[in-house]
């Protein structure tokens, strides 16, 4: 179980994650204007240089023709789980910054990569090494189960 808080200007409010399996199915990529909203990035800025927008730089030079094994967080402003994992996307790119790249990629806003890796379901991760995609994780995933999955693929 787990328990997050979140701040909303007029208070908070505390969601409690009894099962780490939610997720949100990717039914089109739309306009992506369904319930957008701000995602937080308070707490997030030792790790904000870890991880990387794919808007900002190419896919296949940094992905496909990088050195080291890449995780790409597939997302969308509009999902809830999406904005829960966030923090251990960040987290993994602090913790294995030198063995690893991480990159989110917007799927509202990058959409042929939706079809091109199977993202079915947000929050979808995906690892690639030597260009190749080795691992997908999708919804919800434990810290420990994401810290084993990624260790064993870059020891």
């Amino acid at each position: 179980q787990s328990i997050r808080e979140l701040s909303t200007g007029k208070g908070s409010v505390s969601i409690e994650l009894v099962e780490m399996a939610a997720f949100v199915n990717v039914v089109g990529t739309g306009s992506g204007k369904r319930g957008v909203g701000k995602q937080s990035r308070r707490g997030n800025l030792v790790a904000m240089k870890a991880v990387r927008s794919l808007k900002d730089v190419d896919f296949e030079e940094s992905v496909l023709n990088s050195d080291k094994p890449v995780l790409v967080d597939f997302y969308a402003t509009w999902c809830g789980p999406c904005k829960l994992i966030s923090p251990l996307v960040d987290w993994a790119g602090a913790e294995y910054k030198d063995n690893l790249e991480v990159f989110k990629v917007n799927v509202d806003e990058e959409p042929e990569y939706v079809s091109k890796f199977q993202v079915n379901a947000l929050p979808h991760l995906v690892l690639f090494d030597k260009g190749e995609d080795v691992l997908h994780l999708t919804g919800l995933v434990k810290k420990g189960k994401l810290s084993d999955q990624l260790e064993e693929h870059l020891l």
